[in-house]
């Protein structure tokens, strides 16, 4: 039996030689044949490497360049443009063609939810380059709108790219879990319990081997992505294994004679081979994306067990959870993470937090634990998460916009400015921050120290300080102005004037714009307007249901003990 045994695994690892060598052989002759035209555009090339030739071979038609000046060979320029501009647009759909098999084949392995997506967005790009290539052979053309065209595409293609990335990043979170879900193992235990014959053994199996292709996607773009040629060959390597493993692993398992040893041997090769490219994948990940995607994943789940709660799915996100904290445990990132210890502390509540989802749910299965505790430690889990997140996209949770400096703004939407931001920035004037639905205003004690003149812009107008025209221009800038005279209506008019008197060389002289009134205050009013029409409704509907009787007692009352206190009065003055 040892024999039988040995000899099949001898010529299972005697077949992935000779697999290796064929295509070491192939990639040989790739490299010989590479200085010829059609190499660029082989059926090898990755997907980011004929991203990268479709927008630039673009990049003529997207860049507006000054085309004013004419002169007598305009012409013959216009003619060889067009000509160019045929051949660019045949070699542009080319390319085209290819990054579209490319992600048909990565959408047939991707999640459910991301299929439909990436099949809409191919078919945008492929209209937006039909269109493209159609403007390009008219004879009638302009170059404004075939670079319409040529932009319309560009954008397309961005964002056909932006998709695959992220709707790589969840399929690598689920090919991880299902690693750990369809093990050799558990695939044996069935196999072994489970007829031949049975449906969900065929699901399972199947299940496999989609996970198996859905490795083989990811590996493909790893190898793009990835910084060094040691995690290329790892990758490539681990491939080689996934397709040679994938096509005995399942019979050695399914054969019932002297195929326990063999199996045996093939599960060894094959863990050690998912934790060689679990390991890769790794260190190609970038970390910030990588926690956003979790961050993306777990509020999905909160989202979806507040409605309808589901154990199973909470024990998903928490292993993919240790996923993200093993990428965290890579040597490069702890030597990162230790240069900042504001990410070392986040990542070890972080840590924490996720033993103590994995801890509640563990107990839950013993005990009766309320769904709403259970929900508390995962939604406390997702506040930890996205402070990590914006920790390591560069945005301390311990700063405030606020207390920024108005020479570095924070909020500014584009990098070129009005005229009137220009103005209100020279003196000292940015927009307000300050929520319009919400009293995030500070305490009293604390107001006069934080409002500064950045932030006296709360609406459309604000009071400007107005130096007299006979005032020469002082040599030097004025001492600080106090808080009681950057906002004179909300302070004490004595001790505005006292502070006047001991600040030299300021001019009181302002002109006294009437500010327009905030939707914070228009809100508040309408609000106050309505509780007193609601209440002035209650009392005279409440004042009409009174009975007569009861009015006619109570004056009867009050008539009668009137009338005795008055006759009391005058037997005591006779």
């Amino acid at each position: 039996m040892v024999a039988i045994c040995s000899l099949n695994a001898r010529q299972h690892f005697l077949e992935r030689i000779l697999w290796c060598l064929d295509r070491l052989l192939a990639t040989i002759r790739i490299l010989k044949s590479k200085g010829s035209p059609l190499a660029m555009l082989s059926e090898d090339n990755t997907f980011v490497d004929l991203m990268d030739m479709a927008l630039d071979q673009l990049m003529p038609y997207t860049t507006y360049i000054d085309g004013d000046k004419t002169d007598e060979n305009c012409d013959v320029r216009s003619s060889e443009s067009h000509s160019k501009a045929i051949v660019d647009s045949k070699e542009i759909r080319a390319n085209i063609d290819l990054i579209l098999s490319h992600t048909l084949a990565f959408a047939n392995v991707a999640l459910k939810q991301d299929k439909k997506a990436l099949s809409a967005l191919c078919q945008k790009v492929l209209r937006e380059c039909i269109a493209f290539e159609e403007e390009c052979a008219e004879t009638s053309q302009t170059d404004s709108n075939r670079k319409i065209k040529g932009i319309s595409l560009e954008n397309a293609l961005y964002q056909l790219e932006d998709y695959i990335n992220e709707s790589l990043l969840r399929l690598v979170f689920s090919c991880f879990l299902d690693f750990n879900k369809l093990s050799v193992d558990k695939l044996r235990s069935v196999i072994m319990a489970k007829h031949p014959d049975d449906p969900e053994l065929d699901g399972l199996i199947a299940d496999f081997d989609v996970n198996i292709d859905r490795t083989t996607q990811i590996g493909m773009f790893a190898i793009a992505f990835a910084s060094n040629v040691r995690i290329k060959t790892i990758v490539r390597s681990c491939l080689a294994s996934f397709e040679a493993l994938d096509s005995c692993i399942i019979p050695s398992l399914q054969a019932k004679v002297n195929s326990n040893l063999y199996a045996k041997i093939l599960e060894n090769h094959f863990n050690e081979e998912v934790s060689n490219f679990k390991q890769a994948i790794q260190e190609i990940i970038d970390s910030h994306a990588f926690t956003s995607c979790y961050y993306d994943l777990l509020g999905q789940a909160i989202k979806k067990n507040v409605k309808d709660y589901d154990k199973e799915s909470l024990k998903d996100v928490t292993k993919m959870g240790e996923f993200l904290c093993d990428h965290f445990q890579l040597a490069v990132n702890q030597k990162e993470m230790r240069q900042h210890a504001n990410r070392l502390e986040i990542f070890n509540k972080f840590s924490l937090m996720l033993r103590e989802c994995q801890a509640i749910l563990a107990c839950s299965e013993t005990e009766n634990v309320q769904t709403q505790r259970i929900m508390k430690r995962f939604k406390i889990l997702h506040s930890i998460v996205r402070k990590f997140m914006d920790e390591l996209g560069g945005k301390s949770s311990h700063s405030h916009p606020l207390n920024a400096s108005t020479s570095s703004q924070v909020f500014i939407m584009s990098d070129e400015l009005s005229d009137s931001q220009r103005m209100f920035a020279s003196i000292g004037i940015s927009p307000s921050i300050c929520s319009i639905l919400y009293n995030n205003t500070p305490k009293r004690n604390e107001r006069n120290r934080q409002r500064l003149a950045s932030d006296s812009l709360k609406a459309n107008y604000s009071k400007l300080p107005l130096v007299s025209p006979t005032a020469a221009p002082p040599p030097a800038p004025l001492p600080q102005i106090p808080i009681a005279l950057q906002h004179p209506s909300g302070v004490n008019p004595m001790f505005t004037k006292s502070v006047k008197n001991n600040v030299p060389g300021l001019h009181m002289n302002r002109l006294s714009i009437r500010r327009k009134e905030s939707l914070r205050k228009a809100m508040f009013k309408r609000q106050k307007s309505n509780e007193t029409e609601e209440l002035y409704g209650i009392y005279k509907n409440s004042s009409g249901s009174l009975q007569i009787s009861e009015i006619l007692d109570q004056l009867t009352r009050f008539n009668s003990s009137f009338t005795e206190s008055v006759l009391d009065k005058s037997f005591i003055s006779k």
